[in-house]
Formats: C-alpha cells, structure tokens, sequence
C-alpha cells in the first residue's frame, strides 16, 4: 500500500487466522466464467450467487473478523437478494499479491469477486486489465461524492475509475506538548524557517537532543517537501512519458533545505544519513522511531500508524502530539503522500453486480471509518477525516488535517519500485551524497537523468 519501507506486509495488520460465521478464511472453489465485456459497470451476472470471494491482503485477526461479519450481516439486510450468499474471505501476503492476481486472470480459476489492493497497486493492475470499470456504479453510489478526491483520482484512468479508496494513512510530524512549552514555542510550525527554529528552540530547551530527524531513506516523506514547494518528483504526460523533474527550481529548493537540515541549520544528526524511521536498511530498532520514544529527538516524521511501535520504555507518551508537515511558506501544509487500500472488482468474476453492491456496504462511510479505527489509518471520506481532527485528540489532529490533502504521483508509477527500492534508490543515494558534501548541480543532475530512464524504461541506463 506504499505506506513505509519497513515491511509489505505492513500493508495489513497481521495476525493469527480466524474464521466465524459466514466468513472463511479460505479459497473459494469457485471458478470464473468469461469476462462480461461490460465497461461502464461492474454489472455481471443479476442473479444471486452461492458464494462472493474476497480477497484480503495480509494476516487475519479476530478483531478483522468481526468486523466483516457484521459488514455480512449489513449486507443481507440491505441486499436480500443475496441472502443466502455466503461471503469467503481468502488472506493473500502482500508479496503474493502481484503473481496470485496473475495466475487467477490466466487461469481462470479460484479468482476472486473482490479484491483489496494497495492503492500503489491500482494503476498498474488497471492498466493490466485485471479490474472492472466502476463507472456506472459510482455515478449512481451516493458515497461517490463525499470521498477524497485525490484518492479516487489515483483509481482513475482515462476517465474510467477501477477502484474505490478504502482506507489510507499519511504522515505528519510527531512532537511532545510539553516540551514545545517549555522551549517557548507558543503554536505549531507552518513553515519551513519556523520548523527549522522551533527545531532549534528544542535543542536548546533540551540538551543532548535532535531536533529532528532529516532521514535520506524515505522518499514517502520526503516527497512532502517537494510538493510543498510548489515542485514534483517527476510528471507524465499524456502520452505516456515521464520527465523528472528533480532540477526545476521549486524542487531545488527543497532538496537544499531538507540537506540543510543537517548541514547548515545543525538540527539533524549525522546517523540519520542512511536511515529510514526504524534505522539502517533492514533494522527493526535504533532509527529514530526509536530516539523520539526515548526522548533523544524532539521532532520527527512518520504515520499514525506507527504509534504502536514505540518502544515499550518510551517517555512521556501522554504529551505525544502531530502537525502536518509544513510547506515552504505557509500556512497551508504541505501535500502528503496518501497510502492505504482500495477495493475493486475482478474483471472476469462473473458476480460483478453481486461485488459491487457488497463493496458498497464495505465502503460506506460508517464501515470505512470504523475499519480505519482498527489499525491507526483514515477513513477516505472528507467529512469523516475532517470530524477525526476535532475529536480524535492532540495525536490525531496534525494527520487528519494532513490526509485531506493527500497525493500519490509518481509513487505509484509501475517502475517507481526499481526507482526507490533495492541497489538503486535514487533520491535517498542522492540526499546521502549531498549531506555526505557531494557538488549540487552534478548530484541532482545525475539522480534526475537516471530518474527519468528508470520511470520510462524501468532501467537506469
């Protein structure tokens, strides 16, 4: 679902299988018939089916359970045509995903009705020809309207949307109230320079300590400060291209304070070169996750989600606060990278109709919302999230304000995987040099050119 590095599986909260009432947590055997060539609504077969697949992404846990039987139960209530269907539910790891959907499309056997997919995922499955159009559907959906318009925009292509944003999560930074007080900072920081200062202010009131963490390992992250820039990562148009656009100078502008971070201002530390919010690549423990629940960083950035990872020894959690990441000028926030999971509907499932109007109870925005409590994530509607801000306490408020401007491109092009992963990780080798004293205009250059190639070609050269 694109939210962090730290693990795919992740994507989902894992946990011990469970199966209860008329949820299994096993593969259907049934089979696909034909695609029904429909291209405007998941509409399929009218009659009610004996049974509708859904597959879920991750572990199952009892908590997850519960909740989809009661959705069930809705389900019956609201559509009693489908009385009598039963619903399957079948747990796919996130690294099984991509091939699992490959196999059910050329098989034509096991395939779901309903899928989740990381909403990273969406474009790239649409494009391959797995998902069924939800025009139709959406345009008569009287939750169409109150959803996130940057999350269904990612579900759309060429005017046909294939998915519906079920849940996301964005990052804010992280702060402690109580010290903000006592180092004299009287509200939170809305721009770049009043970020830096306050960071300051922290190092003073608290010595020892870092301000704040300018990781070079998570470009989710750091993508916000582009953004709030008024720059991009890179852009396609409308035939297909990209161009990277590390070399505008909105985006120079933020590659030079997010290295200033820790080469001019002195707020970041040298052991944060290299590191993502859990550590080096690879580690679970010694990032800064780690040095903000022990109170050695004042300040850092990371997803609501994380909460639960603190450190069972951490300090001062009561006070433990978020405001969205600030934009170069203010006083709106910066864009953040919105993850999370949509649903959609297998294109060759013959119970198109069926899925849909089980998604649509899925998806309502009381479903949606309380399925989001579960695991620290949003619901993808405006007003739920706007409601969250106002009630869901101090911690809460900074990433509910934050994901009502969320965004996605380009990390959820079908290279940007080779972009940020494995040996290459561009702008992460790149911000490391340039902390480390690598020349500017070369290193962004060069981090630019291969860019472009790996996002057109999924190659470096």
């Amino acid at each position: 679902m694109g939210l962090r590095k730290r693990s795919a599986a992740l994507g989902a909260v894992a946990g011990a299988a469970a199966a209860a009432l008329a949820i299994a947590g096993c593969s259907s055997g049934s089979s696909s018939s034909a695609a029904n060539g429909s291209t405007g609504s998941a509409s399929g077969s009218t009659s009610a089916p004996s049974t509708l697949t859904v597959w879920r992404m991750g572990g199952s846990v009892p908590s997850q359970v519960t909740w989809m039987n009661n959705v069930v139960a809705e389900f019956h209530k609201e559509f009693p045509q489908y009385a009598k269907t039963q619903v399957n539910v079948k747990w796919i790891p996130w690294g099984d995903r991509t091939t699992d959907w490959n196999n059910a499309l050329s098989s034509g056997k096991n395939i779901p009705d309903i899928t989740e997919l990381g909403n990273t995922d969406t474009p790239t499955e649409a494009a391959s020809g797995i998902l069924a159009s939800l025009n139709t559907d959406l345009n008569s959906w009287s939750g169409t309207s109150g959803l996130v318009k940057g999350m269904l925009a990612n579900d759309t292509q060429d005017g046909t949307t294939y998915a519906v944003p079920w849940f996301g999560g964005v990052r804010a930074v992280w702060y402690r109230t109580d010290q903000f007080k006592k180092a004299g900072i009287t509200s939170t920081p809305t721009t770049w320079a009043e970020l830096e200062a306050d960071a300051q202010k922290l190092q003073k009131a608290y010595p020892g300590t870092t301000g704040f963490d300018a990781i070079t390992n998570d470009t989710n992250a750091f993508a916000s400060f582009i953004w709030g820039a008024g720059g991009q990562i890179a852009t396609q148009d409308s035939s297909g291209k990209w161009t990277a656009d590390l070399t505008s100078p909105q985006t120079e502008a933020a590659i030079k304070y997010y290295v200033g971070l820790y080469t001019t201002a002195k707020v970041s530390a040298a052991k944060y070169i290299g590191e993502t919010e859990l550590g080096v690549a690879g580690a679970t423990s010694g990032g800064p996750n780690e040095d903000f629940g022990l109170g050695k960083l004042d300040m850092y950035i990371d997803g609501s989600w994380a909460k639960a990872t603190l450190p069972k020894n951490s300090v001062d959690t009561a006070n433990i606060a978020s405001f969205p990441i600030p934009s170069q000028n203010g006083p709106d926030p910066a864009p953040v990278f919105s993850g999370g999971s949509d649903l959609a509907v297998f294109k060759t499932s013959p119970n198109q109709q069926a899925a849909w109007d089980l998604i649509s109870v899925m998806d309502n925005p009381a479903n949606s919302t309380s399925f989001a409590a579960l695991s620290g994530f949003f619901s993808p509607y405006s007003a739920e999230i706007s409601k969250s801000e106002n009630t869901g306490g101090a911690f809460n408020a900074g990433f509910a304000k934050a994901a009502l401007n969320g965004q996605t491109a380009p990390l959820n092009a079908k290279n940007w995987p080779t972009a940020d992963n494995g040996k290459l990780n561009i702008i992460p080798t790149m911000l490391k040099q340039l902390m480390q004293g690598a020349p500017f205009d070369s290193t962004v250059a060069a981090a630019n050119t291969q860019l472009a190639n790996v996002l057109n070609t999924g190659s470096a050269s």
